[in-house]
């Protein structure tokens, strides 16, 4: 009886090993070699200052830049990890 739970411990670790894996060999990732550089004012805290009268984060202003770029083609747009392996 042992052995049996065993060889399903260990098929259940496998099965979750192998799921996990897969996430993260799918999941969609920028470009390794696209560098996204922007310029922003910032406030005595180091928060970008309101733009257009709505609060932004470093992370939006960052996503837009990169946004930009896609569109204006000096950058491939977001791919699943694997893919990134294997060019």
């Amino acid at each position: 009886m042992k052995r049996k739970r065993r060889v399903r411990m260990l098929l259940a670790c496998c099965v979750v090993a192998v799921a996990a894996f897969g996430w993260y060999a799918s999941t969609a990732v920028r470009p390794p070699d696209c560098e996204v550089a922007f310029s922003a004012f910032a406030d005595g805290d180091g928060q970008p200052l309101p733009e257009n009268g709505e609060e932004v984060t470093w992370d939006e202003l960052t996503e837009r830049a990169y946004q930009d770029m896609v569109s204006s083609g000096r950058c491939e747009p977001p791919a699943a990890r694997w893919r990134h392996w294997v060019s």
